[in-house]
C-alpha cells in the first residue's frame, strides 16, 4: 500500500504535514477529510514529514511560477465588483460548479483551486481562483477566502460551505449550494417572464398618458380657451393629477428616500430587526414566500448534515446561520436549546413554531423510526412545492393588479380624449 504525503489544515487553523497509507489518492483524501482536516496538498511518495513539506512546497511552487507570485493581480475585473449588472454572481456559480466537479472526484481542496487558477480562460474566473488559492495557501479556509468577494458569493452559500468544511463533508454541501442557486435562478426567470407582459403594457399606458397630458392637453387648452369652453371633468382630473405629480413629485421621492434611510437605520438594532422580520412574515402572499424559502433552506441543510453523520446539536447550530429572517433564526435557536436538554425534535419544533403542525407530525414519525435525515428531505420537498404555489399566487396578484390599473388608465385617457374632442366640436359649432 503506497504512502501519500499531505499538507492539511486542522480544526484550529494550523497547517500540518505528514504521510498516510492508502490504496489511492482518493482514499487518502477521504480518510483525511473524515478526520476533520482540510487538504491543501496530497502527493504520492514515501518520504517523511519534512520531505512531505518540501514536496508540498514544490507542488505549490509550480502554481506560484504560473501566477508570477502568491499575490493575485492588482485589481479585480469589473464583473467581480457589480453583482447583477456585470454577472459577478454567475462567475461565483461557475467557480462552485467547476470546483465541485474536481473535488467530488477526489481532488483535494487546495489542488482543485490551484488547477482552476491555472486552467480557466475567463479573466474574471481566473482572478477569482488565483485570489482564493493565495488565501488558502496562507492558511485560510475556503469559506473565509470566498468571503472576501461579497459581490460574488452570498452569505447563505458561505455559511453552507463553512459547515461543509467544518464537518468534512464539503462535496454534498457544494451540491446543495448549486441546487439552491439553480432554484433561485429558475424562480427569478419565472418571475421575470411572468411580469414582462404586464410591465410592457403598463409602460405603453404611461406613454399614452404622458403624450395626452404633456402634448395634447396644452394645445387643446389654447383652442378651448379661444372658444370659451371648459374641459370635461375627467380631463380636469387628469390635468390636476399631472400637475400634482410635476409639482409634488420631487418632494414625494425625497420623502420616500428619507423614510427608507430612517427604516434601515432603525432596523440595525437587533430588537427592531426582530420586529420588522415579524412584520414581513405577517404580510399576505410575501410572508408565505419568505417562510417557505427559509424552511426549505433549513430542512434541506439539516437533511444533508444528518445524513453525513453530524450529530443533531451541531447540525441545528450550523443550519441557524444561513437563515436570513431573524425571527425564524431565534426560534431555531430556542428549539436547539430544548433538544440539547433532551427534548424530541417534534416537541421542540412544535413549541417554538419552527414548522407547521403537519410537518411536525411527519417529523415525529421520522424521529420514532430513526430516519430523521430522510424526513427532513421530505419536508424540504413539500415546502419547495408550497413555495412554487406561493410564488404563482403572488405573480397572479401582481399581474392582475398591473393589468387592471393599466386598462383603467387607458380607459380614462380614451374617454378624456373623446370628451375633449366633443367639447371642441361643440365650441366650434357655437361659433
Amino acid at each position: 500500500m503506497p504512502d501519500f504525503s499531505y499538507t492539511v489544515i486542522d480544526s484550529a487553523g494550523r497547517t500540518r504535514s505528514g504521510t498516510i497509507p492508502a490504496d489511492d489518492r482518493r482514499s487518502a483524501a477521504r480518510t483525511l477529510g473524515a478526520q476533520g482536516l482540510r487538504v491543501l496538498s496530497l502527493v504520492s511518495g514515501t518520504a517523511g514529514t519534512s520531505d512531505a513539506t518540501a514536496s508540498a512546497q514544490a507542488s505549490y511552487g509550480s502554481v506560484f511560477d504560473s501566477l508570477g507570485s502568491t499575490s493575485a493581480p492588482a485589481s479585480p475585473p469589473a464583473n467581480l465588483t457589480k453583482r447583477r449588472f456585470f454577472g459577478a454572481h454567475r462567475t461565483g456559480w461557475d467557480f462552485v460548479d467547476s470546483f465541485h466537479q474536481l473535488h467530488s472526484n477526489g481532488l483535494p481542496m487546495g489542488d482543485a483551486v490551484k488547477l482552476l487558477g491555472q486552467r480557466v480562460s475567463n479573466p474574471a474566473l481566473r482572478y477569482l481562483c488565483q485570489s482564493l488559492w493565495r488565501d488558502i495557501s496562507e492558511g485560510s479556509s475556503l469559506a473565509g477566502a470566498m468571503g472576501r468577494f461579497p459581490s460574488v458569493f452570498d452569505s447563505g452559500s458561505l455559511y453552507l460551505i463553512e459547515a461543509g468544511e467544518n464537518t468534512g463533508n464539503l462535496s454534498p454541501v457544494l451540491k446543495k449550494v448549486l441546487d439552491s442557486y439553480e432554484l433561485r435562478e429558475n424562480l427569478r426567470a419565472k418571475i421575470f417572464s411572468s411580469i414582462t407582459y404586464p410591465a410592457t403594457v403598463c409602460a405603453l399606458a404611461v406613454g399614452v398618458l404622458a403624450l395626452f397630458v404633456f402634448f395634447l392637453i396644452p394645445r387643446l387648452r389654447q383652442i378651448m380657451g379661444s372658444l370659451g369652453t371648459e374641459f370635461p371633468l375627467p380631463v380636469k382630473i387628469l390635468i390636476g393629477f399631472s400637475d400634482f405629480l410635476v409639482k409634488g413629485g420631487p418632494f414625494i421621492v425625497a420623502s420616500l428616500l428619507v423614510l427608507v434611510f430612517a427604516f434601515l437605520r432603525w432596523r440595525k438594532r437587533e430588537e427592531n430587526r426582530l420586529q420588522s422580520d415579524r412584520w414581513l412574515l405577517s404580510l399576505p402572499l410575501i410572508g408565505k414566500v419568505i417562510l417557505h424559502t427559509e424552511t426549505v433552506r433549513m430542512t434541506d441543510l439539516l437533511a444533508t448534515l444528518l445524513s453525513s453523520g453530524i450529530n443533531a446539536t451541531d447540525a441545528l447550530r450550523l443550519c441557524e446561520r444561513p437563515v436570513g429572517n431573524s425571527l425564524l433564526r431565534q426560534r431555531i435557536n430556542l428549539g436547539r436549546q430544548m433538544i440539547n436538554d433532551g427534548a424530541a425534535f417534534a416537541s421542540a419544533f412544535k413549541k417554538h413554531n419552527i414548522l407547521p403542525i403537519n410537518d411536525v407530525d411527519i417529523l415525529a414519525v421520522g424521529e420514532n423510526t430513526g430516519n430523521l435525515a430522510d424526513t427532513f428531505a421530505a419536508i424540504a420537498r413539500r415546502h419547495i412545492s408550497a413555495l412554487d404555489r406561493s410564488i404563482n399566487n403572488l405573480i397572479r396578484v401582481i399581474t392582475t393588479t398591473v393589468l387592471g390599473s393599466t386598462m383603467g388608465l387607458v380607459f380614462i385617457c380614451v374617454i378624456s380624449i373623446v370628451l375633449t374632442i366633443l367639447s371642441v366640436s361643440q365650441g366650434i359649432s357655437k361659433h
